[in-house]
Order: C-alpha cells, then sequence, then structure tokens
C-alpha cells in the first residue's frame, strides 16, 4: 500500500513538473515568435521606385573610363552588359578605345541606377522579387544547404539529430543541421553565438516562419538578406550585391560555375576570401559544382574553370579590393535620387581614389577631402553636390561651418578688388623682401621659391602667386581704404587690416560654402555682369599658371579659370576652378592633431586639382570652355 502510494506521488509529481516544463515552454515559445519581426521578410521585395523626370547622358564628343561605365551599368536597371547595351544602341563601330577610356561620337542615354536597399552604414543592397532570382540560384541553394527545404515545416529532424550526435562525441557546438530557414532567422534576428539556448530560439522562429508564409518567399528572402562578406570596406548584401561585387555581372548572368562559387561563398565568405584563401574556395566550388552537376541542375556540357579562368578571376578580384569603385557606388547609392548620375559617380570615385592614395602614403595621418560644386547660373539644390570623405559625420556641418585657412585662393578676389579700383594687371611691381612693423612686431612675408627678378608684371605675380607683391598692392592704394572693400567680402576679417596684413596671403579662415560664397559673388560680377576682370583671362590659361605641370595635354587644350591654394605646410590645399558655369571648390587637410613639425609634400596641384581634372575629363559631358560675356 505505501508503494502505492508513493508511485502515485510520483507520477502526479512527474506529470506536475512535465506540465510547469511545457507551460514554461509555452512561455518561452511565445516570447520568441512575439518578438519575430515578419516585416522584415515580408519586406524583402524591392520597394516600387519613382522614375526620374530628368535622364542622365553621355555627351556626344565625350570621354569615359571603361571602368566606370561598367559599374554604373552594371548598378542600373540595365538588363545588358556594357558591351550588349552599347551594341544595342548602334555603337559597336562608333567607339574609339583611348587606353582605357572611350571617346563616344554619338550621345548615348543612360538607365537609371537601382536604389540601395541595405538600411545599414557601409552597406549595399539590391532586392529582388523571387520571380528575377534564377532559378539555378535557388535550386542549387537547396541541393547543397538544405535539400528537404521543400518538404520540411522549418526544422529538420533528421540533420538535427544527425548534428546532435555529431556534438555530443566532441562534446561542443560545432554542427548545427540548420535548414534555410533557420538560417534566415539567424541572419535576421540573432547573432553567431554558439549556444543551446540560441539554437532553441532559432528553431521556434524558423516554425513560426514556415507556419507564416510560403516556400518561395522565404527563399526571396534568403536571397535578399544574407551578407556575403565585403570588399572595399563595404558589406555585400544579396544576390544582387554579391554578383555584383564578384563577378560584375547581374544575377541573371551568372554561369554554373559562378553559381557555384556564390553558394561555396555561403558557408564562409571569409573563411574561403576570394582575395586571401583563393585556394580553399577552389576547393569547395569544385565540390559544389560537381554535387549540383550530379543533380542535374544544368547541362553537361558545362565545366569547372581552368586554372588560367581561376587566376584571371583572382587578380581581378585582388585589383577591385585595392580599388575604390564599389566603395564610391556605396558612397553614391546614399544621396538622393536626383543626383545618382554618371558625373557624381565618377566624382567620388576620383575622390575616394585620392583618399585611399593619401591613406597609404601617410598612413598615421587623419587626412580628409571636402567637395562643393554649385551650378552658378543656376544655383538651386538640384545643380549644388555636396561631398565629404567622412561620411559618418555630419555632412552640412562639414561643408558649411567647419573652417579651413584658404591660403592663395584668396589672390585673386584681392587682384579682382585692386583692379575695380583702378589697378592695371600690366603694371610692374616689386618682388624684393619688404618688412612691416606690427604692433606684434615684425612682418615679412616670404616666397616659396627664389631667383626671382626685381620686378614683374601684377598679372605674372597672379599666375606664379607671389606673396609679397600682393602686400605691396595693398599698401599703395591703403590698408584703410582696402579694408573697407574687403570687409565686405570676406567674413569675420580681423581688423585693422594693416596690424593683420597675413589675411591678404589667405591667412583667413572660411567653410567651403563660405569660400563658394565669396566666389560666386566674384565670378557672377566679373563673368556674367559688366565688371570685366583680367584676373579670369590671366588664371584661364592652366598652361601658365600653377597647374601647369598637372594639367595634362586634353585639358591643357581648355580655357578655364583655376587657382590653387596651399597653407599651414601642407596641412591645407585647395582648388578653386570654374569653366563658365559650375564652381567647383576641394579641399584636402589634416583634421587630427597638427604637429608644427611635421610637412607634407602636398600642394593644391597634386591633390585637389587631381579631383578636378579627372572628373571634368572622364564625366561623361563636354567641357564648358569658359567664354565670360
Amino acid at each position: 500500500m505505501f508503494k502505492k502510494k508513493q508511485l502515485l506521488f510520483l507520477l502526479k509529481t512527474s506529470l506536475a513538473i512535465l506540465l510547469l516544463c511545457a507551460a514554461a515552454f509555452g512561455v518561452f515559445s511565445y516570447r520568441v515568435i512575439d518578438s519575430i519581426q515578419l516585416t522584415k521578410i515580408l519586406d524583402s521585395s524591392p520597394p516600387p521606385s519613382k522614375r526620374l523626370d530628368r535622364e542622365d547622358f553621355i555627351e556626344q564628343g565625350s570621354l569615359v573610363k571603361a571602368k566606370d561605365l561598367e559599374l554604373y551599368l552594371i548598378w542600373s536597371k540595365e538588363e545588358l552588359n556594357k558591351n550588349e547595351f552599347l551594341k544595342q544602341r548602334g555603337f559597336s563601330d562608333q567607339l574609339v578605345e583611348e587606353g582605357d577610356a572611350i571617346f563616344f561620337q554619338e550621345k548615348v542615354v543612360l538607365p537609371e541606377l537601382r536604389q540601395n536597399d541595405c538600411l545599414e552604414i557601409y552597406c549595399i543592397q539590391s532586392k529582388l522579387r523571387f520571380s528575377e532570382i534564377p532559378s539555378l540560384l535557388w535550386k542549387g541553394l537547396i541541393g547543397i544547404e538544405d535539400y528537404r527545404f521543400l518538404d520540411h515545416k522549418g526544422v529538420d529532424p533528421k540533420s538535427l539529430i544527425r548534428a546532435l550526435w555529431h556534438d555530443l562525441k566532441v562534446f561542443r557546438l560545432e554542427q548545427g543541421g540548420s535548414t534555410l530557414t533557420q538560417q534566415l532567422a539567424k541572419n535576421l534576428f540573432y547573432t553567431n553565438e554558439k549556444k543551446f539556448s540560441r539554437k532553441i530560439k532559432e528553431m521556434i522562429a524558423s516554425a513560426y516562419i514556415e507556419f507564416s508564409l510560403e516556400k518561395e518567399q522565404i527563399l526571396q528572402a534568403y536571397f535578399n538578406e544574407v551578407m556575403w562578406g565585403s570588399l572595399q570596406g563595404i558589406k555585400i548584401k544579396g544576390v544582387s550585391a554579391a554578383a555584383f561585387f564578384y563577378f560584375l555581372k547581374k544575377p541573371s548572368e551568372l554561369d554554373p560555375y559562378e553559381v557555384s562559387i556564390l553558394i561555396s561563398l555561403l558557408k564562409g565568405p571569409y573563411y574561403y576570401s576570394p582575395v586571401y584563401k583563393i585556394e580553399r574556395l577552389k576547393e569547395r566550388a569544385n565540390l559544389v559544382f560537381e554535387k549540383l552537376k550530379s543533380l542535374n541542375l544544368f547541362p553537361d556540357s558545362s565545366n569547372p574553370w581552368p586554372q588560367e579562368t581561376w587566376d584571371t578571376w583572382h587578380k581581378g578580384i585582388k585589383a577591385r579590393s585595392e580599388g575604390m569603385g564599389f566603395r564610391s557606388m556605396y558612397l553614391l547609392s546614399k544621396k538622393v535620387r536626383e543626383r545618382r548620375t554618371l558625373g557624381n559617380f565618377v566624382f567620388i570615385n576620383q575622390v575616394e581614389e585620392l583618399n585611399r592614395d593619401l591613406r597609404k602614403r601617410y598612413p598615421k595621418s587623419d587626412f580628409a577631402i571636402k567637395s562643393f560644386k554649385v551650378n552658378l547660373k543656376d544655383s538651386t539644390m538640384e545643380n549644388q553636390f555636396e561631398y565629404y570623405t567622412k561620411v559618418e559625420r555630419d555632412l552640412t556641418l562639414a561643408i558649411e561651418n567647419e573652417r579651413h585657412q584658404v591660403g592663395s585662393t584668396l589672390k585673386p578676389i584681392i587682384y579682382g578688388l585692386l583692379e575695380e579700383t583702378g589697378m592695371n594687371l600690366n603694371d610692374s611691381i616689386e618682388t624684393t623682401p619688404l618688412t612691416l612693423e606690427l604692433k606684434s612686431g615684425p612682418w615679412a612675408p616670404r616666397e616659396s621659391h627664389g631667383g626671382l627678378p626685381e620686378k614683374v608684371l601684377i598679372k605674372e605675380a597672379l599666375v606664379q602667386s607671389l606673396n609679397r607683391p600682393v602686400i605691396r598692392a595693398v599698401m599703395k592704394y591703403g590698408f584703410d581704404n582696402f579694408e573697407k572693400i574687403l570687409v565686405t567680402k570676406i567674413p569675420r576679417l580681423k581688423l585693422p587690416l594693416s596690424e593683420f596684413p597675413a589675411q591678404l596671403l589667405g591667412s583667413v579662415e572660411l567653410s567651403l560654402s563660405e569660400l563658394s560664397a565669396v566666389y560666386g559673388e566674384f565670378l557672377k560680377r566679373t563673368c556674367y555682369g559688366e565688371n570685366e576682370s583680367e584676373v579670369l583671362n590671366v588664371l584661364s590659361d592652366p598652361l601658365k599658371t600653377t597647374i601647369r605641370f598637372r594639367v595634362g595635354e586634353k585639358l591643357g587644350q581648355m580655357r578655364f579659370f583655376g587657382k590653387t591654394g596651399t597653407s599651414n605646410n601642407g596641412f591645407d590645399s585647395w582648388f578653386v576652378g570654374f569653366d563658365g558655369l559650375e564652381l567647383l571648390i576641394t579641399w584636402v587637410g589634416l583634421e587630427g592633431p597638427r604637429d608644427s613639425e611635421k610637412e607634407f609634400k602636398l600642394f593644391g596641384s597634386n591633390s585637389s586639382f587631381l579631383i578636378y581634372k579627372n572628373y571634368y575629363q572622364y564625366r561623361g559631358k563636354l567641357f564648358n570652355e569658359m567664354a565670360c560675356h
């Protein structure tokens, strides 16, 4: 009797414990399900896009780098590659290759760029609908990763038991037996930590997803949301970005072996890195390819890559990883839609390539680049373009409020104002040393090079960007008289000017927006208005100014206003360029601590001007030669 009571008590206790465990598991499952946001999966479809009213095009007679056009077209809504795109428009016999650039003898209308659907920083993604994902991709993925995907409901018991048995034998979590749905749940909602609690959450979430959605929706979300590694510091999210980054193709263009490589990378995009672990990736890709071939997913005539193809691809991937094209496309994708043009892509790419070179040359220095471009005949927001290499910082603050010493970029403004007072640029002026007795002590302006004649024409002093002639010209007119003029043009001028004459040589600090306003007013007055200025003519022959050794043959034949500026031992380098329509101001400078003992071999001519040069040569538009009045 006693034993019977004990057994009954034990049964009741066990039942109570089971009920409590079931209740606890129910509450746990409810909390897991409640935390699952199905909208993350349902939102994996590409959002509708609004067509632009204004088309982008390559002008007849202009140059575009072949690699820039290729990247642009791959990330566009165009279904054809570069060669097919141009051939379809009848350009097969009308293109002239010039090194790595293409000369267009006819106008080409460009397709719109796809939008970047990734909301994370330094991440690029273009969502596809399930119907746009090639069947070889999703069938191949199922065949390799989860061949019972179409039959199970989120959890595959057979795979789970096999993985559990393996983990018990090695006494650690090595295999998870994850289905594609579990992988999707982990990618969207959980971390990669190897814990049983995370695994249980993942299984519950997967069952809920399978209960709520169709298989096509799950596959679509998987191919749009999974990470495929990174390149140039940009995270590759989704198969569309993966095809773009790894093969310079759209998903629809991938061949069976390329599909095998992408599926192989999913196992571990860094473990099988095509840049650093190419042999490891090759070995896995061959295994995946043979498996897919055995499943009859593509014709028997398809073959793995020969070693030559692997070598070529590896070389291309390494070159692209060291370039800036993908990063530039990402940065362009974050701009408002009206500014996502081929020209702005070329511009960003030039800035980022210079920024990369600066990091290589000065790895311990915090350099940055800022640019401000505006159409002076139509300065609305649509015709302005601002750029700053520190994309994580506030762009408006950087362009409008942060100030830098402008150096010699101020000299054309000084000479232009003196010219309006009656000074003739064909007059002579002395270059010999002079010393001014200031309240702060004696001050003597210096020149960057010696061997100067005692006198030069004022326009020659301007072309050579000499310092002493500027001071002498203002002294002749009178510091007090000139101060009254200059104070209306330059914000925050230190007064009296006679005690702070170094401002005339550019020791003034202005933001890019402020310097643009100063130049915009000057250029509108002298180029578009009635006040003709010899200053513009003097600085419009690039073969004579401070950029003469950098301008090159093509741009050297053009007329445009250009002025470099360098100050603070190369800490601040500038270029101001104007082609009669667009004003482009670029600053390259050090943002970190400034060691007065350190000197950089940076000048406006070998830094900021190079951006101007390459942008206007390869943006796909004719150069608008300056012709004032």
